[in-house]
């Protein structure tokens, strides 16, 4: 798989196998992360694997678009990587942590894996939960796909994603030539 394939095929996935993915692949993906570029190279990203997804899973919201819609137990995520923010080296975490989770993303879809990028959390419950002195940004549920996820044109200028009758998530894209100014 190309870079740009990997980009291109990437989606947010929401629905999982209940086959835990191996620490080592997780470990993988964290590994990949530590090279992800990071402001004047300070590096305040920390993370947290938790493989409790059950006890994890309520303090999180789902896929705002399908409002009478989130995972059935059964396809929840067992594991998630918990992005968080060393304040003892930075302050600002936005950029560094987005480039952290694309990296892992990016390599979770060459891995077969899925992956959720999750900002919608209850942080404090989460910090909790770790006991860290840490920021938590985000989490990123990881697993196998159970369920397909493509882009799709845009319609009408609506960007809201939407499950069709195969239960396939159709992703609505901006066009090239929306997004490039000249």
């Amino acid at each position: 798989m190309t870079v740009i394939e990997a980009i291109k095929n990437r989606r947010s996935i929401r629905k999982f196998k209940q086959t835990r993915v191996p620490r080592k692949d997780i470990e993988t993906l964290i590994d990949a992360a530590r090279y992800a570029a990071s402001g004047a190279n300070m590096q305040p990203i920390k993370y947290a694997i938790m493989e409790n997804g059950a006890e994890v899973y309520p303090l999180t919201k789902w896929a705002g678009y399908l409002t009478e819609w989130e995972p059935a137990e059964n396809e929840r995520p067992l594991t998630y990587i918990a992005i968080l923010g060393d304040t003892a080296v930075k302050n600002s975490f936005e950029p560094d942590a987005g480039a952290a989770v694309t990296t892992m993303m990016l390599l979770a879809e060459e891995m077969g894996l899925a992956t959720c990028w999750l900002g919608a959390i209850d942080k404090k419950a989460i910090k909790e939960m770790l006991g860290t002195e840490r920021e938590v940004l985000y989490l990123l549920a990881v697993g196998y796909p159970a369920q397909e996820s493509r882009v799709v044109e845009m319609k009408d200028g609506s960007v809201k994603y939407y499950e069709d009758e195969n239960d396939v998530i159709n992703v609505p894209k901006r066009s090239l030539d929306e997004v490039l100014e000249n």
